[in-house]
């Protein structure tokens, strides 16, 4: 900082006056300290300029003069991390154990920080008591404030942990009110098989079979809207409604509308399932069915030939009481095949961000033109994870298979 003459010593004045006030020169008489200082620069750091990041080689401390940097401890994105203002230092772990710089320290605003050599602080400032002293109350905050963040990133994993051991219980909570003795009391007539692939620990898909004496079946599929938490809680209250109005002794449109107005009420939060419900007499293949704005069924005359069927007209359940849901029937024959799906079928990507389709679903299941339902929900499951080749499921995938054996 050699400045002489005109508005160049003014500028040298101010320079000076900078560093005086810095925190490490406080108390000290500063003119003897001009012979060293006169040999660090002053580096002027704009908006998002890294000045260390971890592994750099550093040998200076340098001084916030004005400004403010930022040091991020574990990644340069973080949104944790501490500020370093005027007055404070950065690179003294650096300086003090002679190893590479631990954390990115980056400019938050315009600003200038003064280089000083670990030969200059050792040999120079740091033989003076006071300047000693004065460094070492800064490192000794520096210190509390790593500590402060490293607290509180011990404090979010330890929240994340708990979170993860709840979420696993919701988990099993939510899974465990799925049907999984798919045997039931379905007898010969009816061969029935489900899988459910959630894509976070809980998530909104659903399936449900549920028994209607003497000789009906109730299946059901659904899947909600959003992910996590929230649509597994409203998972939950569209499967409690729809066990219940199905029980009740009344016609199948009735059930799912009283579902849809139960679902409406307190739903602050728009929330909605498309659902799909269907009602087989395992006596005479009778099949009633609606369709609330889901997937249209697949239908396999005699388990060949998989086509969608026609979806009766029915709007997806919980935005609008005033909606109305036809019902469509068809009778079984002896070989006959039904799959429910939800999009995570058809819509599970691989890693080029392809889908796995409708077409590719019907192709998988007329390649295997005999077996069992599991055998089928196996084909398919297998199918989407080998063309998925590894990529992140990017929704829930249910199925359910339903082959009708005959009277």
């Amino acid at each position: 900082m050699d400045y002489s003459g005109g508005d160049r010593q003014e500028s040298g004045l101010h320079e000076w006056q900078s560093v005086a006030r810095h925190a490490l020169f406080k108390g000290v008489p500063f003119d003897g300290l001009r012979p060293i200082l006169a040999r660090c620069a002053i580096q002027e750091l704009e908006i998002g300029q890294v000045l260390l990041a971890p592994g750099q080689a550093n040998r200076k401390l340098f001084l916030v003069l004005d400004g403010q940097l930022k040091a991020h401890i574990d990644h340069i994105d973080s949104e944790e991390g501490f500020f370093i203002g005027p007055g404070e230092c950065t690179g003294e772990i650096s300086v003090i154990d002679s190893k590479p710089a631990t954390a990115f320290v980056v400019a938050e605003a315009t600003s200038r920080v003064l280089a000083v050599a670990e030969e200059d602080l050792w040999g120079g400032l740091l033989q003076h008591p006071r300047i000693a002293r004065n460094f070492m109350q800064l490192f000794a905050e520096r210190f509390r404030a790593r500590t402060r963040v490293m607290q509180k990133a011990l404090e979010q994993q330890l929240r994340f942990e708990h979170m993860q051991k709840e979420l696993a219980i919701a988990q099993e909570i939510q899974l465990g009110m799925l049907p999984h003795d798919l045997d039931l009391d379905l007898g010969p007539e009816i061969d029935l098989a489900a899988e459910i692939m959630p894509a976070s620990l809980v998530g909104g898909d659903f399936y449900d079979v549920i028994p209607m004496p003497p000789d009906e079946y109730g299946v059901a599929i659904g899947d909600v809207s959003g992910k996590g938490v929230p649509a597994a809680l409203f998972m939950v209250r569209t499967l409690t409604l729809l066990r219940t109005e199905l029980l009740k002794s009344q016609p199948l449109e009735d059930a799912l509308r009283n579902v849809n107005l139960r679902l409406c009420e307190e739903n602050a939060a728009s929330m909605f399932a498309t659902l799909i419900v269907a009602i087989v007499n395992k006596s005479t293949g009778q099949l009633r069915y609606v369709n609330a704005g889901h997937d249209p069924v697949l239908f396999g005359e005699r388990g060949r030939d998989y086509r969608p069927l026609p979806p009766p007209s029915g709007i997806l359940i919980g935005l609008d009481e005033t909606a109305t849901y036809v019902v469509e029937s068809l009778t079984l024959r002896e070989q006959d095949v039904l799959v429910l799906y939800t999009d995570g079928v058809t819509e599970a990507m691989d890693r080029e961000h392809r889908l796995f389709t409708l077409d590719r679903l019907t192709a998988c299941l007329n390649a295997r033109r005999a077996g069992s339902a599991q055998g089928l929900a196996d084909a398919v499951t297998v199918a989407v994870k080998t063309f998925s080749a590894g990529a992140a499921p990017s929704d829930d995938l249910t199925l359910v298979v339903l082959r009708f054996l005959g009277t």
